[in-house]
């Protein structure tokens, strides 16, 4: 029982130490990091606008992005709004104009030097994030074209990305069917089908592939099966070290779309 005991911890450390050496881990981590960096980039910007908007409130509707708004905080108070400050964050000579013109004349209130701090600290807070959260994408996509040369081209990067984030590892991706590989990323959409007889989802993450907007909306649930089908190739081709480029499965992709678009409305 002894022997039996340490072979049993020998192997769940090895296991434990395979789960956490694979490189994939790592780009894992950090797509799931992306979603709680825009959650907390868009909690800041929501409080950002509205504590600043006492100040300024005009600037809430003439500003939609909020990167630039937080950036146009820093300006400070509303009297430093000229055109040429404004241009500074914000290419838009047009606009420049309407926020001078609408800065002179706004009807928010006074505010004092010491909240002003505190509003310009929770700006420069959310564009910090705005910066981590790229240079977090840059990183995903450098690192998801190394680990999945053939599957990252055909899904596009962060897409492939968000993919094996969700299916925990390349080798459970390359193993998948490709029906789940179709459903990645729509796990709630399918439960809610099995539990209350919904309908049932036609894709997952691959219905942002740019791929889709190429045929008829009605067409896009055909073409995300034989999206999927080639994706699973390339899993597999990745995975079992296969590193030539997808041209052919790229090929039958576009022959797809163009019997998909020659199909009787």
């Amino acid at each position: 029982m002894k022997s039996l005991k340490e072979k049993l911890t020998k192997k769940t450390k090895e296991r434990v130490a395979e789960a956490f050496t694979g490189k994939e881990v790592h780009v894992i981590k950090a797509v799931s990091l992306i979603d709680e960096l825009d959650k907390m980039s868009n909690l800041i910007s929501e409080n950002t606008r509205e504590w600043y908007g006492m100040h300024f409130p005009e600037l809430n509707s003439l500003v939609e992005d909020n990167e630039t708004f937080l950036q146009l905080v820093l300006l400070g108070e509303r009297k430093n709004f000229s055109e040429k400050k404004v241009l500074e964050f914000y290419n838009n000579k047009e606009k420049a104009k309407e926020i001078e013109s609408k800065a002179k004349t706004s009807m928010g209130s006074k505010i004092e030097e010491t909240v002003l701090k505190q509003i310009q600290e929770l700006a420069r807070k959310g564009i910090d994030l705005k910066k981590q959260r790229k240079e977090l994408n840059a990183f995903i996509e450098k690192e998801i074209k190394i680990m999945l040369p053939n599957f990252s081209e055909l899904a596009e990067p962060l897409i492939a990305a968000r993919m094996l984030e969700k299916a925990g590892s390349i080798k459970k991706l390359a193993l998948m069917p490709s029906s789940t590989v179709q459903l990645l990323g729509a796990e709630k959409a399918l439960f809610l089908h099995i539990k209350n007889k919904a309908k049932p989802p036609k894709y997952g993450f691959i219905y942002a592939h740019p791929i889709l907007k190429k045929v008829k909306r009605k067409e896009q649930g055909k073409l995300a099966r034989s999206l999927a089908c080639k994706l699973s190739i390339a899993a597999r081709k990745d995975f079992f070290g296969n590193k030539t480029k997808p041209t052919k499965l790229e090929e039958k992709l576009e022959k797809r779309i163009e019997e998909l678009n020659k199909e009787k409305k």
